[in-house]
């Protein structure tokens, strides 16, 4: 009998319109250009769980450390009015079902699980804080700020991303544990 990982069974039964894919951390494709991507970004350096506002950390090393790792997604539908809209509530609310999964991860004895989404923060509607981050216990880093290439990884899985997207959006996390 396969065991079944209770975190799993959790975002089936709250969120069933997300994918939760668990993946093997050998499977993550690390890319130099990625990261290099961040810096071309309008965004660098404002953001504060953005580079090069992150720790000089070896991220491919550090998530072969976790026992799970998935990948959390959802599509959403958005036509030519609704776009920009759907776009930014997307992201908020994948952001926000990442939390979620780390506190269920919490109160079920696990406390070093990480989530990284998709794309820059988007939880301050005015952006981020002058000084310092106004949310520092709920935003989190991009997956690609870390040189992760999503896309690659997410087709070593059979999920297709493609750009630029049409009729929907895939909206992407991870989830370490």
């Amino acid at each position: 009998m396969e065991h079944k990982v209770p975190l799993i069974e959790y975002a089936a039964e709250k969120y069933p319109d997300y994918y939760v894919v668990p993946i093997k951390a050998e499977d993550i494709v690390f890319e130099e250009r990625v990261k290099m991507n961040c810096f071309y970004c309008g965004k660098y350096n404002t953001c504060w769980k953005c580079p090069p506002r992150l720790p000089d950390l070896d991220y491919q090393k550090m998530f072969s450390e976790f026992d799970h790792i998935a990948l959390v997604y959802s599509k959403y539908y958005y036509n030519e009015g609704n776009y920009n809209l759907i776009r930014t509530e997307s992201s908020v609310e994948l952001h926000k079902t990442l939390l979620d999964f780390e506190k269920f991860l919490w109160d079920n004895d696990n406390s070093t699980s990480l989530s990284f989404i998709g794309g820059s923060c988007k939880l301050c509607k005015n952006g981020c804080g002058k000084d310092h981050c106004n949310n520092p216990y709920k935003a989190r880093s991009p997956m690609e700020s870390t040189g992760m290439n999503v896309v690659a990884t997410a087709a070593k899985y059979d999920i297709k991303i493609s750009f630029p997207p049409k009729d929907y959006i895939i909206r992407m996390g991870m989830i370490l544990w």
